[in-house]
């Protein structure tokens, strides 16, 4: 009779950690993406609002 065996997991690798540079770029990134989104957003909606209000008055 065959004793059972368990299978082995495989060991997880630990993640290095990014170094600050990458990691303050891609902040630097996001941060700089998000405040062109809301410019861009705040220029549509007011030029829908003033066409809106222009459409109203004549």
């Amino acid at each position: 009779m065959a004793a059972k065996t368990t299978p082995r997991r495989a060991k997880r690798k630990k993640s290095k950690a990014s170094p600050p540079l990458f990691a303050s770029t891609s902040t630097r990134s996001m941060v700089t993406q998000n405040l062109i989104n809301m410019v861009v957003v705040t220029a549509v909606s007011g030029t829908v609002l003033l066409g809106l209000l222009a459409a109203k008055h004549f």
